[in-house]
């Protein structure tokens, strides 16, 4: 058996998608019971303003730690993108009439800073493989499960702004996963451990359920987010 650091890397790449591929949220769940309104899609772009504005800072942050290498590439591209995409989602939250983000109150709004909370921590505290991974599986999720629900919202008939089903239908960036997944597999090629690493990545999409959560109605914060990375054990 090859136990070697592409072995290691590998595995733990094939881990993270076989998750993706088993997650759902609130918000899907909602729409297959046919109980998605204009309310959900505001409250749903309202979070992704709020959690556009910390990744673009968390990102830098992550530059500004790791300002070479691949991982250097990874953070500068995931920022540019992003910074790319909030002219769509502008034309989203006007189409809507969505509250701006800077009226959500972490007293009463808690599963939309669930996300923000995550990957803020991990900005500051995570390794470059630990940040990558995490990255890419978050990245892969939310393309996977914005385009399930535009495409359950059109089985039920439920009317979706263009402006809508043109951002959230945008493709996976897949040049910024495989870049990540450089920067995981060259990290472990260097010796460094992934077992942090899977924690990581569960935090930030425990944080990516609070953003579906909140999405879906739902006014109390998830359990399953915390400060940190949690424990694989138990």
């Amino acid at each position: 058996m090859d136990t070697g650091p592409a072995s290691a890397a590998a595995r733990l790449l094939f881990e993270q998608e076989q998750i993706i591929r088993q997650r759902d949220n609130a918000l899907l769940r909602s729409a297959r019971d046919g109980r998605v309104g204009r309310q959900d899609l505001r409250r749903m772009v309202q979070a992704d303003q709020l959690c556009l504005e910390t990744e673009t800072v968390a990102y830098a942050v992550l530059l500004a730690r790791f300002p070479s290498g691949p991982a250097a590439g990874l953070f500068t591209g995931l920022n540019a993108a992003l910074r790319s995409l909030k002219p769509s989602l502008d034309r989203c939250a006007r189409a809507l009439d969505s509250s701006p983000s800077s009226a959500l109150d972490p007293s009463k709004d808690a599963n939309a800073f669930a996300f923000p909370r995550a990957v803020s921590w991990m900005c500051l505290h995570a390794g470059p493989v630990e940040a990558a991974l995490a990255l890419r599986s978050d990245f892969a999720a939310y393309a996977r499960e914005s385009r399930e629900l535009l495409r359950t919202l059109t089985d039920n008939d439920i009317e979706v702004p263009e402006a809508f089903r043109d951002h959230y239908s945008l493709p996976t960036p897949t040049e910024l996963l495989d870049l990540a997944a450089a920067v995981v597999e060259d990290g472990v090629r260097k010796g460094e451990s992934p077992d942090r690493a899977t924690s990581v990545a569960d935090m930030l999409l425990a944080g990516l359920d609070g953003f579906w959560l909140f999405a879906a109605g739902a006014r109390r914060a998830p359990s399953a987010v915390a400060a940190g990375p949690r424990s694989r054990q138990g």
